[in-house]
């Protein structure tokens, strides 16, 4: 995926290794699948190659938190911005149809063992329109990062909770 992503940046080995700060047999390594590269340089190479999905895979393939809560890289569906939000809009009519439900089903709840198991089925069947919308919000952030500065936009955002207090982590 790394050496797809530099060929259709058109850079050649030693120029994405010389723009990366890495040796071109450390390029060829990871290329090749032979070497893992680190978070940083797998975040530098999406940079690089205007490729923002990469970090995607990346933590769906090599970080086991990401691997347990990745969503599935979608890469044979049309990523278009006008294709993701008419995406994002049907789930989003889907997950709140649901919601009234949910509602109603996790009243006086406390754990798993307060639902009868056919209630239980259900709000995870509704908990998986939930899943769904959020999956199509993450697609919405890929594809956006074509027109603007997803990082930026995140840590904007991230400063905006803070500010206000809704987060008490301050990095």
């Amino acid at each position: 995926m790394y050496k797809r992503a530099r060929k259709k940046c058109n850079l050649s080995i030693e120029e994405a290794a010389f723009r990366l700060n890495i040796s071109s047999r450390t390029l060829i390594n990871y290329e090749s699948g032979d070497t893992t590269p680190s978070p940083d340089i797998a975040l530098a190479m999406s940079r690089l190659y205007k490729q923002p999905f990469l970090t995607q895979i990346y933590c769906k393939e090599c970080c086991g938190i990401g691997k347990a809560y990745s969503y599935s890289v979608l890469d044979n569906v049309n990523m278009s911005i006008e294709s993701v939000l008419l995406s994002l809009q049907e789930e989003a009519v889907e997950a709140m149809e649901v919601l009234p439900d949910m509602l109603r089903l996790i009243r006086n709840k406390k754990s798993r063992y307060d639902f009868a198991d056919s209630d239980w089925r259900w709000f995870i069947k509704g908990l998986q329109e939930w899943l769904d919308l959020e999956h199509n919000i993450e697609c919405l952030k890929i594809s956006f990062n074509r027109f603007a500065d997803m990082e930026k936009l995140i840590q904007e955002h991230n400063a905006k909770c803070i500010a206000r207090h809704y987060s008490l982590i301050s990095r």
